[in-house]
């Protein structure tokens, strides 16, 4: 009996996995759907043109599309909802992203930084992070409609991490 409803999760879990992503009904009453390949060709606009494609797959209420850059050597998230295709988040980070051993900079090289790279915004924070030896600003930003976080290089202003949350 116990073999039985192994086998029963496995069909219910393949059958569940191989259904289609939701149709929803859009402005007017017709029907749209949200699928890994609508959310990669959204992605694709918003990373480098170099950029290689790596995975999408659903995580929760989004597509999750990664692609590699090798001229930036970083890798590029984008988050696109499954109800509404629109983008929920774009993150890049640096494959070497360890930081510095010093900290030049100070923090207000660090925030304008920051605000070069995210226009207008009201930086709320910026701190001074250090693991293993190595050390990154943390700086935390808002402007209308969107938040922005970085992880800065301390010695050489570089941005390691950045993740743009749109709401």
């Amino acid at each position: 009996m116990n073999k039985l409803w192994k086998a029963a999760a496995a069909l219910f879990a393949a059958v569940w996995i191989g259904v289609p992503a939701p149709v929803f009904a859009a402005e007017g009453g017709t029907e749209t759907a949200v699928t890994k390949e609508t959310a990669r060709a959204v992605a694709s606009g918003l990373v480098p043109e170099d950029s290689e494609f790596q995975y999408a797959e659903q995580c929760g209420d989004a597509f999750e599309v990664l692609y590699y850059s090798d001229a930036d050597k970083a890798y590029y998230t984008v988050r696109v909802s499954i109800f509404t295709g629109e983008v929920t988040s774009v993150s890049s980070v640096l494959v070497d992203c360890r930081g510095s051993r010093e900290a030049v900079l100070t923090e207000d090289q660090v925030t304008a930084i920051a605000s070069e790279d995210a226009g207008e915004v009201d930086v709320e924070s910026v701190a001074l992070d250090t693991v293993a030896g190595r050390k990154k600003y943390e700086v935390l930003c808002s402007g209308d409609g969107f938040a922005v976080s970085y992880q800065i290089n301390a010695e050489s202003g570089k941005i390691l991490k950045k993740t743009v949350q749109y709401h």
